[in-house]
C-alpha cells in the first residue's frame, strides 16, 4: 500500500514520535511518584476489571447532563473503537498486500463500525466545541469568587479544549476521507455507508493517480497526526482518555463510598497534619489531577460550591493540573516545589 520510501519516512516519523511519547510520560510518572504512600498495586486482575468497567461503562455519566452524555458516549466509544482502526490501517499501510478479513463478516462489520463511529465522532465533537464556544455553557464556568490561576481563569481549559477537539476533528476526518479515496479506487463498499456517500459524490470525476494521490494524503494525515499528538497527550486535559480509567483501578479500597483515611491526633511522631505542598499529597492526589477532564461534574453536584461558598472541587484540580502542566520537566528532575497548594491560584503562569 504504502511506497518503500514511505515506509521509511513512517518508521523515522515513528522512531521520533515515540521517542518524545516515552520522556513526556515518563515526566508524568515521576511527578506522580513524588508523591507520599503508595498506589493501591493489591489484587491487580480485580482492578483491572475494575479500570475496563469504567473504560467501557463510562462511569454512568447519564445520570446527569443526559443530552450531552448521550454525546460523550458516542465520542468515547468511538475514540476506543479507533484504537483498533488505527492498528489494521497501519498493517494494511506498511504490510504489502494485507487486508483485514476483507470479504469476510468479521471484516465488513468492522469497517461499518468504523464508518458508523467516524460519524458518531465527527458530530460529537463538534457539539461539544458549539457547546463550549457558541452556547458558552454556564455548567463549563466557575463563580468568580472561587480561586483559579491565572492561565486557567483566562480561557486556559478552552484553549485546551480546542487544540484536542480541532486535532480529533482532523484525524477522525482525514481518516473517514482515506477510505473513501480508497473506495473511489476500488469500487463501492456497502458496509461503509459515509466513506461510499463521501465517494460517489465528490470524488465521482477524480483519475485514478488523483484518487490513489488523495488515500496516501489522507492515510498520512489521520496516523500522522496520532503519532505527533501522542507526546502532547500528558500536557492536555485528554490524559483523561486513559488516567480516567488507571485512576479507578488504582482507587484505594474503602468499606463506604467517600470513606477518609484517619488522623491520630495523639500521635506525637507526626511532624505534619495534612498538605502544604504537591510533595505532601498522596500519590492517587496527584494522579487525580491527570485523570480529571475538567467538565465540573463534581461542582455540580458539591453542596458546598452549591451554597456559594468559595469551594469548588473542579477548581481544586484543575489548579493543581495547571501547576503540574506549567512545571512538569523541573518537578520530573526533582526541582524543590515549596509551592503551598492554597497558593496555587496566585502563581502567574
Amino acid at each position: 500500500m504504502l511506497s518503500t520510501f514511505e515506509r521509511i519516512m513512517f518508521l523515522l516519523l515513528a522512531a521520533v514520535c515515540l521517542t518524545a511519547v516515552y520522556n513526556t510520560f515518563k515526566q508524568m510518572a515521576l511527578v506522580i511518584n513524588r508523591g507520599t504512600g503508595t498506589l493501591a498495586l493489591n489484587d491487580l486482575p480485580r482492578r483491572a476489571m475494575t479500570g475496563l468497567f469504567a473504560l467501557l461503562s463510562q462511569g454512568r455519566i447519564i445520570r446527569h447532563r443526559k443530552i450531552t452524555s448521550l454525546f460523550h458516549y458516542g465520542v468515547a466509544f468511538g475514540f476506543i473503537f479507533y484504537g483498533l482502526v488505527n492498528v489494521i490501517d497501519l498493517l494494511e499501510g506498511l504490510i504489502p498486500g494485507f487486508t483485514f478479513l476483507h470479504d469476510n463478516i468479521i471484516g465488513q462489520i468492522f469497517r461499518l463500525a468504523a464508518d458508523l463511529f467516524a460519524v458518531a465522532v465527527l458530530i460529537g465533537v463538534v457539539y461539544f466545541l458549539l457547546r463550549r464556544f457558541a452556547a458558552q455553557d454556564p455548567a463549563l464556568k466557575i463563580r468568580d469568587n472561587v480561586k483559579l490561576m491565572e492561565r486557567v481563569r483566562e480561557g486556559g481549559v478552552s484553549v485546551d479544549s480546542l487544540i484536542v477537539g480541532l486535532f480529533i476533528l482532523a484525524h477522525v476526518g482525514s481518516r473517514l476521507l482515506s477510505a473513501a479515496f480508497k473506495i473511489g479506487l476500488d469500487g463501492p463498499d456497502a458496509w461503509q455507508p459515509v466513506a461510499n456517500f463521501l465517494a460517489g459524490t465528490f470524488l465521482g470525476g477524480l483519475s485514478p493517480a488523483a484518487l490513489e494521490t488523495g488515500f496516501h494524503v489522507f492515510w498520512w494525515l489521520a496516523i500522522g497526526l496520532i503519532f505527533l499528538f501522542l507526546p502532547y497527550f500528558p500536557y492536555t486535559k485528554h490524559a483523561h482518555l486513559f488516567m480516567g480509567p488507571t485512576n479507578f483501578m488504582l482507587s484505594p479500597d474503602r468499606s463506604y463510598l467517600g470513606q477518609m483515611k484517619k488522623l491520630d491526633l495523639d500521635d506525637e511522631s507526626i511532624e505534619q497534619f495534612g498538605a502544604n505542598d504537591l510533595d505532601d499529597l498522596p500519590k492517587k492526589h496527584i494522579l487525580d489531577a491527570f485523570a480529571c477532564i475538567m467538565c465540573n461534574r463534581c461542582q455540580q453536584v458539591c453542596p458546598a460550591y452549591n451554597t456559594g461558598k468559595e469551594l469548588s472541587p473542579a477548581a481544586l484540580e484543575i489548579n493543581k493540573r495547571y501547576y503540574i502542566r506549567q512545571h512538569m520537566g523541573e518537578l520530573a528532575g526533582g526541582a524543590a516545589n515549596g509551592v503551598p497548594l492554597p497558593d496555587l491560584s496566585l502563581i502567574h503562569i
